[in-house]
């Protein structure tokens, strides 16, 4: 296993993969940790030998193809009480194939599905093995043509399946990426309007405006927008949740204010709360929340409402959004 700093680490928590990441694969995939195409001529990965595993819990994500060949590495990561990301790129695992149950119980595993745009042709697929986990998925966001639609289709799709959470981050598409995308749509009628996305457009502008829709679309379905994993060993499940929508909130703020955002103090204060062993909503019914460092009073104010909604999320998901609401992802 080695140490990562994914491209999103407010959004994917973890940070530690089994070697070697992803295995190759006749599909283009996505890699979530880079937000990256993986294209099917990618150069062909070498599974080690063998793998050490932390002794204390970690946060892993441990891609399916190598899951299958490394039983002994997943077997060893949750018998240490690490909680797993399950990178679905192989469509037809299921949990028998892994030595696991149909049913989640206690196990410390998050079945994740990776969501290429229409365009990159990995869809959604059936989930229908994993019907007794709690699973969800990466949506990687990108304005090409017809975007914003493609996703909102993309997230109903995805309820109707049973996803609990969908995370949406922006693709970070090199330009041969953008080229060899372009390729495939030459003579074709949507040419020009593929290379205006790719080339011409204000992509950053783009990508910020998909994933407010994404977002919208997703508080619609009912679905978190975080990716909510189950506990680490010593550490409280509700403060694991507290801290991934912190971080997504600090995440929206620098989106909505920039240099004045707030977002810092959200972040500061997510890694002193994950590492409680007590949940923190018992700490703030006796008035208490404020000794966790950090939890200044707008912090404090600003979790509260993440549990029972009002100000100030209210209005941080007005601006952030756009649209009046009085209920936040």
């Amino acid at each position: 296993m080695r140490r990562i700093e994914p491209a999103y680490p407010d959004l994917l928590p973890v940070t530690h993969v089994v070697r070697p990441g992803y295995l190759h694969s006749d599909r283009v995939e996505l890699d979530p940790i880079r937000m990256a195409i993986v294209w099917n001529d990618a150069p062909r990965r070498i599974l080690p030998v063998n793998s050490a595993v932390p002794r204390d819990p970690v946060r892993a994500i441990i891609f399916a193809r190598v899951a299958l060949k490394r039983a002994d590495i997943l077997e060893k990561l949750l018998e240490r009480g690490s909680s797993v990301l399950l990178v679905l790129d192989e469509p037809q695992v299921t949990p028998g194939d892994l030595g696991f149950g149909r049913n989640q119980e206690d196990l410390r595993l998050t079945p994740l599905l990776p969501v290429l745009p229409k365009y990159l042709g990995n869809g959604v697929g059936s989930m229908k093995a994993w019907k007794g986990y709690s699973w969800g998925a990466m949506l990687g966001l990108f304005p090409l043509p017809n975007a914003g639609d493609a996703i909102e289709r993309r997230v109903k799709r995805l309820s109707r399946a049973g996803a609990s959470f969908v995370a949406a981050a922006p693709l970070l598409l090199t330009p041969k990426d953008r080229h060899r995308i372009l390729d495939t749509f030459q003579n074709s009628k949507n040419e020009d309007r593929m290379e205006n996305a790719l080339f011409h457009a204000d992509v950053s502008r783009g990508l910020h405006a998909l994933e407010r829709r994404a977002g919208i679309a997703i508080r619609r379905a009912g679905m978190k927008a975080f990716i909510d994993g189950p506990s680490l060993d010593g550490r409280n499940a509700s403060a694991l949740t507290t801290a991934a929508r912190l971080r997504l909130w600090a995440r929206r703020l620098d989106q909505s204010h920039e240099e004045s955002s707030w977002g810092w103090r959200l972040r500061r204060a997510a890694s002193a709360v994950e590492h409680l062993q007590n949940d923190p909503e018992t700490l703030a019914s006796e008035n208490n929340l404020r000794v966790i460092p950090g939890f200044d009073p707008w912090v404090v104010e600003f979790t509260e409402a993440l549990w029972n909604d009002g100000e100030p999320l209210a209005a941080a998901w007005s601006k952030w959004a756009g649209v009046d609401s009085n209920t936040c992802a």
